[in-house]
């Protein structure tokens, strides 16, 4: 699978076909982005996820990337498949860039459609106001929200469920958090400044009032169905493309 730009290119790989100067390169990335990351945890990070979605530039240099595992710890209910997304990032002078959704989309909808006994639920966990953003901007339903819609409990509901199969005691059913412990990473200060010059912006303010410490490196618990008629604008599309390709 595969999506290229003028000047990037998106392809989703096998965890396990990642090179170790890929390995150096995504890490050099995040370590950028982040602070308090080491090589230990990325890379224990990495080991448990199945598929990364990576993006090139013309010179080969990774960019930017996303990982995803599916059903982690066996977290699937009986009536529903979960797509965890992990670590995900593009280097700052691509902000803007449409590739990584065009990416992301093609690449879930050619995982929902490997199993359609069973709805599927994006899983993922927001540490900065960008990740949130993904939700308003391509979901008609999702949580948490400014404006519930009918299926809102049971959003929150495999939120639940999932979070505490996955972290017990760091997740906080209260807050809507996971707080770590011990540091997972947080935003670098020049990023989390970022965010709280866009206050004014509705759903940074959102995200904020649920996620008030997100510069210490806590995270948004957020969850969405994976459908088509849950995704909106461009990103249905490129879904609907992904249905019909194969996994790597």
């Amino acid at each position: 699978m595969m999506i290229e730009s003028n000047l990037l290119t998106y392809i989703l790989v096998k965890k396990d076909d990642l090179e170790e100067n890929d390995l150096a390169q995504m890490l050099h990335l995040m370590q950028n982005h982040y602070s308090h990351v080491t090589e230990m945890m990325f890379l224990h990070d990495l080991l448990e996820k199945d598929f990364v979605g990576i993006i090139r530039d013309k010179n080969s240099d990774i960019q930017g990337f996303t990982t995803f595992v599916i059903n982690p710890k066996n977290c699937a209910g009986r009536d529903y498949n979960i797509l965890f997304s992990g670590d995900t990032i593009i280097d700052e002078k691509h902000w803007g860039s449409l590739i990584m959704m065009k990416g992301w989309s093609m690449s879930v909808g050619s995982i929902v459609a490997s199993d359609s006994d069973k709805p599927w639920y994006w899983y993922l966990m927001s540490k900065g106001h960008r990740t949130y953003l993904y939700l308003p901007f391509y979901f008609h339903s999702y949580y948490p929200s400014i404006h519930p819609q009918s299926d809102y409990g049971t959003l929150a509901q495999i939120a639940d469920e999932v979070s505490r199969n996955l972290f017990g005691d760091d997740w906080k059913p209260d807050e809507g958090l996971i707080r770590f412990k011990e540091h997972h990473g947080a935003l670098n200060p020049a990023l989390s400044e970022a965010t709280f010059r866009k206050i004014k912006h509705t759903y940074v303010k959102f995200f904020l009032e649920k996620n008030p410490a997100f510069y210490d490196g806590n995270e948004l618990v957020c969850i969405a169905q994976l459908s088509q008629e849950n995704i909106l604008r461009s990103a249905r599309q490129y879904f609907i493309e992904g249905t019909n390709l194969k996994l790597p």
